[in-house]
């Protein structure tokens, strides 16, 4: 650690770290990329929680996990926006959060059979490390450390109420450290609602203020990690046999083709639209609420699903229910990317509409496709709303 520090006070290091941090903001740090392998721990678990028991059963019981681990995350991710640079005696501190994260991670699949106890602890001891992270001298940092420490308080004291009521407390407790977190302003909605002017969200605090870049990015990175699931379970489950044959070769390319699809429509015009729009709005917390906390949240678990559903495509004899998981996953993942749904012209938005209903109901065909073929069918959908998402990219330039 010292070694590190030691570089980074180069003064040439500083100047071109300085110069590029004032062009295009905060880089993602190696610590928080390191946190990351925590959460494709977790990822993969719940993608294996979907492929081991294919019911619509697993699939609530992994939302309802996965949002207990993604909101886990938006901790590290904000606290690291606003802090990690500013002070590297946190760095140890982030390091530590990693453990008992990564124990919740290993604890899902008892979690999902009922044996929730070493979960809920681990995700209290986390949560009481992102309180240390939290706090400062501020009253911004005050708030956002009581509000970790009433939630750690609040996931042991659920051990003491039965399942399924326990999950409910920790909705509540969520919702409770995340209105700290991103604290939303609404006089300062009400005022940009009014005037049409995201710039009014900017915060009168500029301690409060998210680096914009550094955020956007932190999301980009961990969509990645969800899209590299997806090739994840498309490779397990080829190589499940002794030999592949010529039809899983095959599969195998659709879901790569099929991945690479759902890269580019998320990288090509909305990852740069929802970066945009949070730097008019000057990192306000509450845009940074709306479009990446809460707006991520569904295309995140979409490619879970998606993933789950590929996985199960490509086994010798995929259940109905592999032909429905990953069409609803795309649709909801068309939805809440929204950029698809942008067109010029009226024509333009029915035929996406219409498209959009179409991919919903590619179920049916679970009696007339093979996995293998539904999933190149899910890849060549997904390359041509990729290419309609691109021709209507030029919508970015009416942000700016």
């Amino acid at each position: 650690m010292q070694a590190d520090r030691g570089f980074e006070s180069h003064p040439l290091r500083l100047s071109v770290q300085d110069e590029v941090e004032a062009e295009h903001g905060k880089r993602v740090s190696w610590v928080e990329l390191y946190l990351d392998l925590i959460f494709v721990l977790a990822v993969g678990r719940l993608s294996e929680l979907v492929v081991h028991t294919p019911e619509w059963r697993s699939v609530w019981i992994a939302l309802g996990l996965f949002m207990t681990i993604w909101w886990t995350w938006i901790g590290f991710a904000v606290l690291y926006n606003r802090r990690g640079d500013d002070d590297p005696g946190l760095r140890p501190l982030f390091l530590a959060g990693s453990i008992p994260a990564g124990v919740a991670a290993v604890a899902i699949a008892p979690a999902a059979t009922g044996d929730s106890t070493v979960f809920a602890i681990s995700l209290a001891v986390t949560r009481l490390v992102l309180a240390a992270c939290a706090n400062d001298d501020d009253a911004v940092s005050h708030r956002m450390s009581l509000g970790y420490v009433v939630s750690a308080g609040v996931f042991v004291l659920s051990l003491a109420i039965p399942e399924p009521y326990r999950y409910v407390v920790w909705a509540f407790a969520i919702a409770g450290e995340s209105g700290q977190l991103l604290r939303e302003d609404r006089e300062a909605v009400r005022r940009a609602r009014a005037n049409r002017d995201w710039a009014e969200l900017k915060p009168k605090d500029p301690a409060q203020a998210l680096d914009a870049h550094h955020f956007a990015e932190r999301f980009g990175l961990f969509l990645i990690i969800l899209l590299g699931e997806v090739l994840v379970e498309a490779s397990q489950a080829s190589t499940a046999s002794e030999t592949i044959t010529a039809h899983q070769w095959l599969g195998l390319i659709a879901a790569m083709v099929l991945a690479a699809g759902l890269w580019w429509l998320y990288f090509d015009a909305a990852a740069d639209l929802n970066l945009r729009v949070l730097e008019l709005a000057g990192g306000s917390p509450t845009m940074a609420r709306a479009i990446f906390a809460v707006g991520h949240m569904i295309p995140a678990f979409s490619l879970l699903v998606i993933s789950a559903g590929v996985g199960l495509l490509l086994e010798h004899e995929p259940p109905p229910i592999a032909y429905w998981l990953p069409c609803l996953g795309l649709g909801a993942y068309l939805l809440a990317t929204r950029v698809f749904m942008s067109a010029r012209t009226h024509a333009g938005r029915a035929l996406r509409v219409l498209l959009l209903i179409a991919v919903f109901g590619l179920g049916r065909l679970h009696d007339t496709l093979s996995g293998a073929e539904y999933v190149w069918l899910l890849a060549a959908v997904a390359a041509v709303c990729a290419v309609l998402s691109t021709r209507g990219s030029a919508l970015l330039g009416r942000v700016g």
